[in-house]
């Protein structure tokens, strides 16, 4: 089992450009003036910058608490653990390839 990283970046980003594209389009199709279309972006842009980047810490926080623990004998390969002959069994090989890769 190979660990992934779930890239979380572009959440913030992603609802921030979605709320503002929304906002606008009412702005227009209400025919706001200029300088309250620019208040109300301004303001949505904030907002949904703060409420994105919070979504983005509880995602984090949500895969990073699901991915599966790493077994004692996967972390514990090394030399310490090399048969009579001096090698690795075949598992233990394959153990340590999926760590590395």
């Amino acid at each position: 089992m190979e660990s992934r990283k779930i890239n979380t970046k572009p959440v913030p980003i992603v609802i921030t450009l979605a709320a503002a594209f929304i906002s606008c389009v009412v702005s227009i199709f209400q025919r706001v003036d200029f300088s309250i279309f620019v208040r109300r972006l301004f303001i949505v842009v904030l907002v949904f910058m703060f409420m994105g980047t919070v979504i983005k810490i509880i995602l984090d926080y949500s895969f990073r608490t699901l991915e599966p623990p790493v077994s004692m004998d996967a972390e514990n390969l090394g030399v310490d653990n090399l048969g009579e002959d001096g090698e690795l069994t075949e598992e233990e090989e394959e153990a340590v390839k999926s760590q590395e890769g």
